[in-house]
């Protein structure tokens, strides 16, 4: 069966169908949660992800894949997570804590070469809003092309290209202040 007959059967209350549909997608709403999140509340913005599909199954259109309606909705759920957390005053970051050298930044931009080294790179992404971080995260760790990004993120690429362009800019205006 493919997801559009799952959909169908789980619609129909097959526990079954939507259990497959579970089963074919969890690695990849892992994938997406600990890219945004880590390891932090990873389980628990799963489980909420597929509780929330499968309370609105009803309300997805088909318009899209299953994929990227799930992708959508454990995007939102690991916002809500972050949001929470910086709300609750939490001192303990939820940003990724990176080697300066893992960061790859000087290999995609010469002009930012040497930036890694003098700045504070936790720093730079506790400023960045969770998308820009999420986007720049995507495109220089994990070498994910502009396209997938875009797609993955239910966005254009134009937006991911200025997000990465205004990410640079900021890496660029913080090496000239040091």
């Amino acid at each position: 069966m493919d997801d559009t007959e799952l959909i169908a059967a789980a619609r129909l209350g097959d526990q079954d169908a939507f259990a497959e549909l579970y089963r074919r997608h969890i690695a990849y709403v892992r994938a997406i949660g600990r890219s945004i999140l880590r390891s932090r509340d990873l389980d628990d913005m799963c489980q909420e992800t597929f509780l929330l599909a499968f309370m609105r199954l009803g309300k997805f259109e088909g318009n899209s894949q299953f994929r990227t309606w799930i992708t959508r909705i454990a995007i939102n759920r690991c916002l809500m997570i972050l949001r929470k957390g910086r709300r609750a005053g939490n001192v303990e970051s939820h940003m990724v804590r990176m080697d300066t050298e893992e960061c790859g930044v000087a290999c995609k931009d010469t002009r930012l070469e040497s930036v890694g080294a003098r700045m504070d790179l936790d720093r730079l992404l506790g400023t960045l809003k969770p998308l820009q971080r999420q986007i720049f995260e995507m495109a220089y760790l994990e070498e994910v092309p502009d396209l997938q990004i875009a797609e993955t993120l239910g966005t254009t690429v134009v937006a991911v290209k200025c997000t990465l362009y205004r990410v640079k800019r900021l890496l660029r205006d913080i090496d000239k202040k040091s």
